[in-house]
């Protein structure tokens, strides 16, 4: 039973690191790692690489996570790949595309990447992804993954921005999707608007919904426990 997880913008495989043990160890977890990637242009070359690394492992039906720009590939897997899927999961992620806002913000987070690098961009990105009770108390993991992380290509960063920017609305594909679907949303995101999550979960027709009331864009570090609780639910549905 074969459970695929993709990482979100900014961030690499290890993310999932602290909280894949906290799940049934009668799966085979699978953590891609696209963040070092330059040559995806658009979210479907970034899904067509994931199926690239199925193939290769001769894998035919598996569950997919996705985090944030994860969650975005996930859809687009979803929406080419269908047949090899049991079960697609999104943490703090959206089948909207960007609003013409957020299309701005892109265009201004690729300038000033290409303009102060990647460790300038990533001081200021990262910890956004987190509340603030779990920045005051956890500074130490929060500085490892600032190092860890001010290490990406900044062309990986750019041309991942610039995909999630052109990428269209797939609340179609959600709606469509006739297996056990996974959202998990933060009320504190700053980067998914939660009305926007509130809106989609309308769509699914086989949902597995955690609501998380104090959490912002990192429910695998900030709720873990009970992330983990709705993804064993969830992945036992999707097996069954």
């Amino acid at each position: 039973m074969n459970v695929v997880l993709l990482h979100g913008f900014g961030e690499n495989a290890d993310i999932w690191d602290t909280f894949l043990p906290m799940l049934p160890d009668n799966y085979n977890f699978i953590t891609l790692d696209y963040s070092k990637i330059a040559f995806c242009q658009t979210i479907d070359q970034y899904a067509q690489w994931v199926h690239s690394e199925i193939e290769e492992r001769k894998i035919t039906r598996f569950v997919l996570i996705g985090h944030s720009m994860g969650g975005y590939i996930s859809l687009a897997y979803a929406e080419k790949h269908a047949e090899y899927l049991a079960g697609v999961g999104m943490f703090h992620s959206t089948a909207y595309a960007d609003s013409e806002e957020k299309q701005k913000t892109r265009d201004k987070t690729a300038a000033f990447i290409k303009r102060k690098g990647t460790a300038a961009f990533i001081e200021g990105f990262l910890p956004n992804m987190y509340n603030e009770t779990f920045k005051r108390k956890n500074g130490v993991y929060i500085r490892q993954q600032l190092d860890d992380n001010k290490k990406l290509p900044e062309e990986a960063l750019i041309q991942a921005t610039m995909a999630m920017k052109s990428r269209p609305d797939r609340s179609s594909v959600l709606k469509k999707l006739r297996m056990p679907v996974m959202f998990i949303v933060g009320k504190e995101d700053k980067f998914i608007p939660f009305e926007d999550s509130m809106a989609q979960l309308e769509l699914l027709s086989m949902p597995y919904i955690l609501i998380l009331d104090h959490v912002a864009h990192a429910g695998m570090m900030e709720a873990p426990h009970s992330c983990a609780g709705v993804t064993r639910d969830f992945l036992e549905s999707c097996f069954r």
